[in-house]
């Protein structure tokens, strides 16, 4: 999985320059994916999968679905007169149907909240300071965007 790596920058000359270094491939280096926000609070629809909690949603979601189905399907084997519905068939039954509802819910819906790191640091997002957002696949790279961002004068750098 990816890592994200975010910076707060001053203003967006400095982040313009940042992000000029970071999409230019070079030797040392490939184009990393970077995304510019100067406005809180984010979108996590417009944002990479790397900076959302959506996995962590979507278990909740998937977790609940199970608990729910498994519960009406126990219900509906022990109450329904139907041939051959035993209340562990039910269960079953009621689980699987819970489970594949709550991963599909989970996510599709409500699910791409930014990570709290990310919305913390756009919390700070005033007078013309930028936050940019770094996709780094190769983890061998991560320290190498943080020392360009470093470099241009970002205040603030952490990963998530």
């Amino acid at each position: 999985m990816a890592t994200l790596v975010y910076a707060v920058f001053a203003g967006a000359a400095s982040a313009d320059a940042a992000t000029g270094a970071l999409t230019r491939r070079t030797d040392a280096h490939p184009a990393f994916a970077v995304q510019a926000h100067s406005a809180a609070p984010l979108d996590g629809d417009d944002m990479p999968e790397a900076a959302t909690e959506i996995a962590r949603n979507t278990m909740i979601a998937v977790g609940v679905g199970a608990l729910v189905g498994m519960t009406l399907g126990l219900i509906g084997g022990a109450t329904l007169d139907l041939i051959g519905l035993t209340p562990a068939l039910g269960a079953g039954f009621g689980l699987l149907t819970g489970v594949l509802s709550g991963l599909l819910g989970g996510m599709m819906a409500g699910t791409r909240t930014p990570k709290a790191a990310l919305r913390e640091a756009a919390a700070g997002l005033e007078d013309g300071a930028v936050l940019l957002t770094i996709e780094v696949g190769d983890p061998g790279h991560v320290e190498l965007v943080e020392d360009l961002l470093d470099e241009h004068g970002a205040e603030l750098i952490d990963r998530c």
